[in-house]
């Protein structure tokens, strides 16, 4: 099945204001409009909807989250406490 096609202001309205060079870097993937549902479900923490079983993401779709997510910093409950 060939993927659907999706514009840059689809990946807007999926992740919100990203980057124009990791824009770039997920059109290059030419990945499906589903692969990107799918991630921008887990980006905004509803990998919970998968489940018991919550499935990892694979290819594309963990490529596109690697891209998304990359460089964040941690919110204020992931840093140690101590």
């Amino acid at each position: 099945m060939a993927s659907e096609s999706f514009t840059h202001s689809e990946i807007l309205r999926l992740f919100g204001e990203i980057e124009d060079h990791r824009a770039e870097e997920i059109f290059e993937l030419n990945p499906s409009t589903d692969e990107l549902e799918v991630t921008a479900a887990y980006v905004a923490g509803l990998d919970d909807v998968m489940g018991k079983e919550r499935h990892p993401l694979t290819g594309k779709a963990a490529k596109i989250y690697e891209i998304v997510t990359r460089d964040e910093l941690p919110g204020d409950d992931e840093y140690p406490r101590g």
